[in-house]
């Protein structure tokens, strides 16, 4: 009999120790730098039916200028970007001020862990390296909004 309460305790440990390594595996997974565009491959797409730009630069950010790279749109919250807002399909490139991404990493990160299901994945939604400010550096095209 205390031979199995021991193989029990030696199953209950194996177990934990596949479940701690999987979600080991999954949290580097997850650290992954977001997928990213240049300037020049955005410059590139720019009037494409299939490419959606999301300007998601920080209220003070946004409202601080009166311009955005052409064609644009600025969602309430990213989150509400959904499969049901566009088609499958769609290209997405997300910017916000910040040179080194950060906002618009997260959100890209947001969209393909929480909305994968729904489109979002790594081969359609990429943040653009450098963000608004190289944009605005390389003087690329901008408009009112």
């Amino acid at each position: 009999m205390g031979g199995g309460v021991l193989m029990k305790k030696k199953l209950l440990a194996c177990l934990i120790l596949i479940f701690l390594t999987i979600g080991l595996f999954a949290s580097f997974a997850l650290s992954d730098d977001a997928p990213m565009m240049t300037k020049e491959q955005l410059k590139a797409m720019l009037g494409d039916p299939d490419l959606v730009i999301l300007d998601v630069r920080r209220d003070s950010d946004y409202f601080s200028s009166d311009l955005k790279i052409k064609g644009a749109v600025r969602p309430d919250t990213v989150t509400c970007v959904t499969a049901r807002k566009y088609p499958k399909g769609k290209t997405f490139v997300i910017y916000c001020a910040s040179p080194n991404e950060a906002k618009s990493t997260d959100d890209v990160k947001h969209l393909i862990e929480k909305h994968g299901a729904d489109g979002f994945n790594n081969t359609n939604v990429f943040v653009l390296k450098g963000g608004w400010e190289e944009w605005l550096k390389a003087g690329y095209p901008t408009e009112k909004k």
